[in-house]
This record gives C-alpha cells, structure tokens and sequence, in this order.
C-alpha cells in the first residue's frame, strides 16, 4: 500500500510540473505531495528497506547530494566582512538609508526559488530510489517513465505542429517544456525497455503478448521522442545527445550478451567512442566565444557579456533573469535570451562549481555504467542512469532545459531508479537480523556489539534525514501558498504588469508628433500630457515603504527602483533621495524602453538633474535614445519636456541644439500643428547606447 502510494505521489508531481506552467501553486502542490510522501517513508518503511536504502545511498553520494544545498545557504547568508559580498547591497543601502548586509547572491527571492527547486528534487530522487528497490517495481517506474516521456514529446510535436505554442492569444499554455531534456531522456528510457525486453525474450525463447505490447510500446514512444529531437531547430546538438546517452545503453546490452570479458567490454567501449567522436565533429561550434555558449543555437550576446562580469563565487543561485535587464541590449525581450544551463550555472553559482559539477556527471555516468556491467541481470536501470548523466551533461552546453523544473524532476527519477538497482539484493538479504544484543568473540573477553547495532544507528540516521526533508517540503509549500498576497500588501508585480503595458501617447494629427523632421505640440493640457507617458502605479503613503522592503530582497529590479522614485517624487517624501533612486534605476536596467517615458517624465522633473554630471549623462542617453533608435517613444519625449522643470527643459534644449539648432528654435516659438523640422545633420554624439 506503500509504495503504491509513493509511485502515486511520484506520478502527480511529475505531471504537475509539466502540464502546469511554472507559477508558485503547481510548486507547491508538488511540494505538498512529496513532503507527504517523505513523511511516510521516513515513518511507516520497514527497517530491511531502509536497510538497503543505506546502502544505496552512500556517504559520497550524500555529500553530493547535500553540497548544492550548503552553498546556496552560503550565498544566503550574511557576510560579515565587509567588501567580500555583491557590491549592490551598498548601493542599495546607501539609497534606501538602511543598513543591509553583503551577501553572495543579488537576489535572496529567486536563490529562495532555487533552494526550494533544488530540495523539491532530491525528495523526489528518494521517493524514487525507495520505490524501485524492488524490481517488480522498477519495472513498473521504468514504464511509468516512458509513458510521461512519450506524452511530453507527443504534446511537443502537436505544440510544433500548430504553432510557436499551438495556442490561440490569451489562452494558457498547456505544457511548460521549452527544451529537449525529456525527449531526450524518454530515448534512453526507451532504448532501456527494448534491451529489457528482448532480454526476457531470450530467457523465455517464446514470443508472448505481453513481450509484444511491451516491444510496441517502446518502439512507439522512442519514435515519438526521436520526432520531438529532430523536429527543433538545433536537432543536430539535442540528436547527438541522445546517440550518447542511447549508445552507452545499447553498449550495456552489447557486452552482456555478446561480448563479455574484459577485452569485449574494451572493444564495445572504444567503439562506441569512436562513433561519438565522429558524430561530435558534425555539431557547428561558434567561435571565438565562451566555451558554455559555444554550441548554443541562440545569439547570446547578453549571456555572453554576464560571463564576463562572473565572478568565481557566482552571483547567486537563479539570479540569471535578475542580471539580464543589465546586460541586454536595447529593446531586446527577455524571451529572445536562452542561455545554456552551463552558462547559467557559471553566472550563478561561480566556474569552480561548474567544472566540479561537469567532473561528478562524468565519473557518476561511469560509476553507473561499472554497476551496469557488474550485474548480469536488470542491468539496464544502472545504464539508464549512466546514459542519461552523460547526455544532460551534453545538454548542458547546448541549452538550458535541464534547469527547467519538470525537466529536473523527470531526471531525478531516473537516477533514483537507476542508484536503487545499481547494486543486487544478494548482500541485502545477507543482513544478520535487526538485533541489538551483546556477543563475545572467543579471542576477545570484552563483550562488544554486534554489526546489527551499526546498521540500526544507520537505519534511524536515515529516518530522522528523511523526516528533516519532510519538514523542509512543509515549511516551502507554506512559504509558497502564501506568497501570492496578503492583506495590504502593495501590488509590485502589478504595478510591473501596468508600466509594461501602458501604452504610449497617441499621436493622431494634430497632436504631440515628433517623426523624422516633424515636431508639433499636443492640444492636451501639460497634466494629461504627463500622465499620458507614465501608467497610474497607484499605492497608498505606505507604498514607498513596501516598494523599499521589496528593494532590500531584490536590489536589481529596475522598475521598482523606479517606481520608487516616482512615488517619493510625488509625495515629495524626504526619505529617499529621488535622483540616487533614478541612478540605480539607469543601472539595473538601462536598455527596458517600457521604463523609459517614466523615467524621463521624473528625470526631467527633478531639479537636481542639471547638478548631477552621471545622472545628466544617463538622461542625454534616453533623449538620444527616443530621438534616433526608437521613434514610438519621441510622443513620450514630447510628453515629458512640456512636464519638466526648466532645468530639465534647459538639459533638453542644451541636447538639442547640439543636435539640430533649427528643431530649437521650432520648439522654442511653439510651432503650430504640422510645422516641420529639419531632418537631423549629423549623428548622435558621445553617450549613445549600444
């Protein structure tokens, strides 16, 4: 009843993860589930299968498995020497007037994230070694497997089939899979099943129905998986991923029946190298760039230039989205940058860790394959394993779909099941019997303990583990049902969603146009004007408050530095510093055009604009921008020169007549509707964006 239950519990967060899109409630559910699932695990298992959980899981295997964990708690935690942690937490602190202290990360909400991610998985990882110690039910997660796999691939077809997403505008996305990984993955389960089942063929020397269903289904889903690999656009790189984690399975199945003895294992080896080799040489490798990027299909430009600003300690784990508004050139969506997972991993968590975690793919992919060869029978799981940690560290470099969430849990279930049967049973079931008694050996007086006692400090050791994962996947489902909203709090991620999506002045005749050579001032009054070129981001007197405790988790986010800077400069607060809040704005995101006519409108607003030499520069930046590089945002620009202060208005006029004295002119008398301006003489000076 067990184990039905936790091959249940498996099934569900395996299907919520990749049929719901990536929001906190499908996370939580999966959470929900697990922590049930650990919980019961750690207190109705019986003290033989913890047993062989103990031996499965080994001290080496542990540390692995716990040292992602402590180094995303150290990028966390508070550094107390000054200078070691990320600069932006003192220039954060400086701007909010608080005392904040250095940390490794530069956003403790989305290392949160990770964390939570990353134990969310080695729950799952146990859940599933425990449920395929036996191998009744091995069998039975393998087909379990297979079927996700081949569903995943059939929707990824359909979704290639229809369109960019096979969805109308507006609906919601019904598989949140973006890359490769379980197609891939689903190839080696299947390549798996078949070697199985033509094992059981040559056992039973009869061809039964249950063989044949067996063989269909297979067959079926690795045609499935091999269609979603060669249907994307770099089929290449995701196709010579699976040849390697579908060559080491069927070099598994090669020595076991054909070719055993350690001169058959040397020549099914080396000529399954042989053939990768020849097979990499086919992948376009782009040149002269970084190596995590260099067999990525995608223009990286931003990754690219994050890669060198990395330092070795990483920025902190899941904080890619948080840098790319610094880094991506101007008017370039978030969506259009995928980065591989190795690139990502190198930002994040620092090059050291990458390599370490490159190095402990390859030697777990070959310890896997050493436990493969060992067995004579149910090799297969182990060479699942194998297979599948040597092609996601190919994957690695390719793109980033093994970051995904749905991704991570299909892989930890395949590790799970393939650790749970790396070893046979024999030793196990020679375990002397669960007693604690004292014996004497006849050359040794003293009485001392019989091996059962270490085995039962183990076996408790494990459960107590097991019980400390289940309080940890309770303690993140809470945090993350209750994350959404509670009462009071200000909307920051709507007021976010509201300054993308206001749209900019309109510009019909005889209203505010400023195209190539045109300039005629708006029939509006000034107030409308300025309202027009900003989004109403509302909030009460304590939305400044809120809007900076956001700012003390997140001191990237650009739009909330922003909006801070608004509200402060409406409600003329003396608590913040609006021009130090606008310079961090700049800083954190200065190519997001959609933050661009609210921060003209409150630049040119300011008085100490003119006094302030960066912060002058940093809007001559944004004029030039809206005069040569975006013409939808020049209404904008109009909107907020008639709302400025003469200061603001003089810092115009001064860019202006270094640009064109005749459009100074033209805007000094006021032309009427229509007067045109002459087009531009030269380019623009020093300050443009790239």
């Amino acid at each position: 009843m067990l184990v039905r239950f936790l091959m249940a519990a498996l099934l569900v967060s395996v299907a919520v993860a990749f049929a719901m899109p990536e929001i906190p409630q499908a996370r939580a559910l999966c959470s929900a589930v697990l922590a049930i699932a650990v919980l019961a695990t750690a207190v109705f298992t019986s003290s033989s299968t913890i047993a062989r959980l103990v031996r499965r899981l080994r001290p080496l295997l542990l540390v692995v498995l716990v040292a992602p964990a402590i180094y995303m708690t150290l990028q966390l935690a508070p550094i107390p020497v000054h200078g070691l942690g990320n600069p932006i937490w003192e220039t954060a602190s400086a701007a909010l007037n608080v005392p904040l202290a250095g940390r490794l990360t530069v956003d403790i909400g989305a290392t949160v994230q990770a964390f939570l991610h990353y134990g969310t998985t080695v729950a799952l990882a146990l859940i599933a070694t425990v449920v395929a110690l036996d191998k009744e039910r091995a069998w039975q997660l393998l087909a379990m497997l297979v079927s996700v796999t081949a569903i995943v691939s059939a929707c990824l077809l359909v979704r290639q089939a229809v369109g960019s997403d096979g969805l109308s505008p507006g609906d919601a996305p019904v598989l949140a899979v973006t890359g490769a990984v379980p197609a891939v993955l689903g190839l080696v389960l299947s390549a798996a099943m078949l070697a199985r089942a033509f094992e059981e063929r040559r056992r039973a020397k009869q061809f039964s129905f249950r063989l044949a269903t067996t063989l269909s289904f297979a067959l079926l889903a690795a045609l499935l998986c091999l269609s979603a690999i060669l249907a994307r656009g770099d089929g290449t790189r995701t196709a010579i991923a699976a040849l390697l984690g579908v060559g080491i399975v069927l070099a598994a199945f090669a020595i076991q029946n054909w070719f055993y003895g350690i001169w058959g294992m040397a020549s099914v080896l080396a000529t399954a190298a042989i053939l990768f080799l020849a097979a990499f040489t086919l992948l376009p490798v782009r040149q002269n760039t970084d190596l995590t990027i260099a067999l990525s299909a995608h223009n990286l430009a931003a990754t690219e230039r994050m890669l060198q600003d990395a330092g070795q300690a990483g920025s902190g784990a899941g904080t890619y989205a948080a840098l790319l508004p610094i880094h991506r050139d101007i008017g370039a969506p978030l969506s259009r940058e995928r980065p591989t997972a190795a690139a990502a991993i190198a930002i994040e968590m620092g090059r050291p860790f990458l390599y370490v975690l490159l190095m402990l793919a390859v030697l777990g992919a070959a310890a896997l394959l050493r436990c493969s060869l060992r067995r004579r029978r149910d090799y297969v799981y182990a060479a699942i394993g194998s297979g599948a940690a040597a092609a996601l560290a190919l994957l690695a470099l390719v793109e980033d779909g093994i970051l995904q969430f749905g991704a991570s849990l299909l892989a930890a279930a395949m590790f799970g099941l393939a650790v749970a049967q790396s070893q046979s049973d024999a030793a196990t079931a020679a375990l002397p019997s669960q007693s604690t008694r004292l014996v004497s050996e006849p050359d040794n007086p003293r009485p001392t303990c019989a091996p059962t006692r270490t085995y039962g400090i183990a076996n408790a050791a494990m459960r107590i583990g097991l019980g400390f994962i289940a309080v940890v996947l309770i303690a993140q489902t809470v945090r993350l049902l209750a994350q959404p909203s509670y009462p009071g709090r200000f909307p920051v991620e709507a007021a976010r969603e509201a300054l993308l999506r206001a749209p900019l002045p309109s510009s019909p005749r005889g209203d505010g146009d400023l195209r190539a050579g045109r300039l005629a001032p708006a029939s509006q009054p000034t107030a409308n004007e300025a309202a027009a070129s900003r989004p109403e981001i509302g909030g009460g007197p304590a939305a400044p408050m809120v809007l900076a405790r956001a700012l003390q988790y997140s001191p990237l986010r650009g739009d909330l530095w922003l909006m801070l800077a608004a509200l402060s400069r409406e409600q003329r607060s003396a608590d913040y510093d609006v021009a130090a809040l606008l310079k961090l704005s700049y800083y954190t995101a200065p190519n997001d055009l959609a933050l661009l006519p609210l921060r003209l409108t409150v630049a040119l607003g300011e008085i100490s604009v003119a006094s302030e030499p960066e912060l002058r520069e940093l809007v001559q930046r944004d004029v030039r921008i809206a005069l040569t590089k975006q013409p939808s945002l020049r209404p904008a620009l109009i909107a907020a020169y008639r709302s400025a202060s003469a200061d603001g208005k003089g810092l115009v006029d001064n860019l202006i007549s270094e640009w064109d004295s005749a459009a100074l002119q033209s805007m000094r008398k006021a032309p009427s509707p229509g007067t045109e301006l002459p087009p531009p003489n030269r380019p623009p000076g020093r300050g443009t964006a790239r």
